[in-house]
């Protein structure tokens, strides 16, 4: 059992380790403010990477469990796996307008999921020197300030099975963990059934966006998964490295679609959510599929669905969709399915 760390209302287990820079708003809310580096801006993925780290940080924190160091009864390896992953921007803040130098004010909240999970919602907004306040998960969904970038963070514990292969990941969760504090988000706002519905439908979507006109259909793009860049320390695929393979797919549909790279980069990417279906191993090759739809009251948003494919196990390892915004003057007319 752990020890308790008495806050002045309700307590919070007290963790071996504290991560630096993290400080407690409540037993379960933590503020930080960062400063943007080179290793979490430009590419999609960068900015993703360093909200994973934020989420493991804040569990630890909110839990009294080193997240970094977890295992399970037998001692074997235990990690907080990424289910669901939503990101949802503004045109004043939104992850591609970052740039070096920039201080931003993190408010993070852990939630209850259960024993095997834990949900956590990040609120990022640009640091403008006025102390944080905690964070009310109706607000977070409901009223948000127009500056803000919201993050929903949906873990499962996981380990890898007898053959320790990162096909055969199985539910585990870590001796310790505490979550019986833990507060209980909404579930009006759960991204545990937003993430059972895409599972169950292969598709966020319940049909087309209304108001939209569907401009690209069945684009298709093959992926190999490299040891050298895809996967993480301990040798699964990487969570963020869905977020660059969706990025990678993206540019070659744009390109299809006669867009600049110019134009690629100057985007706005005000909503992107994946849901975590399954891991890989280095040899396999993943098959994307987009579909992109174009609002007909205004041309310049659009909306992308992907869903990826181990094409070895003919299995289904993701579902993302994505809103973004901007084009510039090299947008031309697209095709309506690819040949």
């Amino acid at each position: 059992m752990t020890s308790t760390e008495h806050t002045g209302g309700p307590t919070r287990p007290r963790a071996a380790w504290t991560p630096a820079g993290v400080e407690h708003l409540d037993a379960t809310t933590v503020v930080r403010t960062e400063r943007v580096t080179p290793g979490m801006c430009g590419p999609n993925s960068l900015f993703a990477s360093r909200l994973g780290d934020w989420t493991w940080d804040a569990v630890t924190a909110a839990t009294g469990t080193d997240v970094y160091d977890a295992h399970n009864e037998d001692g074997a390896p235990v990690y907080l796996s990424f289910s669901y992953f939503r990101i949802r921007g503004s045109r004043t803040l939104h992850p591609l307008s970052l740039r070096f130098g920039d201080r931003l004010q993190v408010v993070s909240g852990v939630f209850g999921e259960g024993s095997e999970s834990v949900l956590t919602l990040h609120r990022v907004r640009r640091d403008d020197g006025f102390a944080a306040r905690p964070l009310d998960p109706v607000a977070f969904h409901t009223r948000p300030d127009p500056g803000d970038l919201r993050v929903e963070n949906f873990n499962r514990w996981i380990a890898r099975g007898r053959d320790g292969s990162n096909k055969g990941l199985v539910r585990a969760a870590p001796v310790g963990f505490d979550h019986r504090h833990l507060p209980v988000a909404p579930r009006r706002f759960s991204a545990r059934a937003a993430c059972a519905r895409a599972r169950r439908n292969g598709t966020f979507l319940d049909g087309p966006p209304t108001g939209h006109e569907a401009v690209v259909t069945g684009f298709t793009v093959d992926y190999p998964v490299e040891a050298s860049r895809d996967l993480n320390g301990v040798g699964l695929l990487y969570f963020a490295s869905y977020f660059a393979m969706l990025d990678w797919a993206l540019l070659r549909l744009w390109d299809r679609l006669g867009r600049g790279e110019r134009e690629f980069r100057d985007r706005t990417v005000l909503d992107q959510r994946i849901c975590y279906l399954g891991n890989a191993d280095a040899d396999t090759t993943i098959r994307l599929t987009l579909t992109l739809w174009r609002n007909a009251r205004d041309p310049a948003e659009e909306r992308v669905e992907a869903t990826l494919h181990d094409l070895g196990r003919d299995t289904a390892l993701a579902v993302a969709e994505l809103k973004v915004t901007g084009g510039g003057p090299g947008r031309r007319q697209g095709m309506r399915s690819q040949p």
